[in-house]
């Protein structure tokens, strides 16, 4: 049998497809490319929060999978709608990779050293967030392209700096750019962020059993699960100003999350921590806690003004 890999064409992208045909291939499987171009690709230019839930960079590689021109979808796990595509389920994740952000500006500069004013891009609600909660001085713009475009941004001084996934910069060998690991603590990751996610049919029993059996880490699986339900739980899209980080040890789970304003001033966070067969349950958990203490109202607060804009 043979697997098609529904992918977008992006070089991070195409790593991700390529390393799932890898491991597919060392299980006795064999696995072709097929290029999607999303919306996402398509539209540079307008800001992510006003796509809302919709999942611009996911949902033509879905629709391949479900009208048939492709197996499995691959994804960034970051960049998935809480709620599946219908007709896709996802099945399968690769081994989780770094999850921090990373800072690239000019000049080696640290994100204490930037001067005053300085403009830092991001495409990201939850960056700039938290961008701006510890640097209120700080000009933080919204951006839109791929890594290298953003890294040129840069380079070519249309920016001071841009924040990154750090594990999308290792994975494209341009990780020599980061003048800053941000803490994880502080700057808490998007939920899914260094998680390669695999969907297929929801009738697909064969495809779903093969990615379950050879292609889905067990723990970056039950972090997977624990985060996305905690996100889904407080009806914040991926683009939400939210984060979630789940950590797995000798079959226990701890969940971090954290919800803020946009402008950084205001921010509900919690933690829960239980068994690892409970990582649903531990998000739902989690994300009732922080609803209660004003982070729903949060969310919304984001999402009126995302669509006011």
């Amino acid at each position: 049998m043979i697997h098609r890999l529904a992918t977008r064409g992006s070089a991070l992208a195409l790593w991700q497809a390529r390393r799932t045909q890898e491991l597919l291939r060392e299980a006795g499987h064999d696995a072709e490319l097929v290029i999607i171009e999303s919306s996402g690709d398509r539209d540079r230019q307008t800001d992510l929060a006003r796509f809302g839930s919709i999942g611009i960079f996911t949902v033509e590689v879905d629709r391949a999978v479900t009208d048939g021109r492709a197996d499995i979808g691959v994804h960034s796990l970051k960049d998935m709608t809480t709620t599946l595509h219908e007709g896709v389920q996802l099945a399968g994740c690769l081994e989780r990779g770094m999850i921090e952000d990373a800072l690239v500006a000019r000049d080696g500069l640290r994100l204490h050293t930037l001067p005053r004013g300085a403009t830092v891009g991001s495409g990201s609600q939850r960056r700039g967030a938290m961008l701006r909660a510890a640097r209120p001085d700080l000009n933080v713009v919204q951006i839109r392209g791929n890594v290298p475009t953003r890294l040129g941004k840069v380079t070519g001084g249309e920016l001071d700096a841009t924040v990154l996934a750090r594990a999308g910069l290792v994975r494209l060998g341009l990780d020599g750019h980061i003048t800053e690991v941000l803490d994880a603590k502080r700057f808490l990751p998007a939920v899914g962020q260094g998680i390669v996610g695999l969907t297929c049919r929801v009738d697909d029993d064969e495809r779903a059993d093969a990615l379950a059996r050879h292609v889905r880490d067990a723990d970056a699986w039950a972090a997977a699960m624990a985060e996305r339900s905690f996100l889904r739980r407080m009806k914040g899209g991926c683009n939400a100003p939210a984060g979630g980080h789940a950590t797995v040890r000798d079959g226990e789970l701890v969940l971090s999350g954290r919800v803020l304003s946009l402008d950084g001033a205001e921010s509900v966070e919690g933690r829960v921590e239980g068994p690892i067969d409970d990582a649903e349950a531990l998000g739902i958990r989690l994300a009732d806690d922080i609803d209660r203490r004003g982070g729903g109202r949060l969310i919304e607060l984001a999402r009126a003004a995302s669509q006011g804009s």
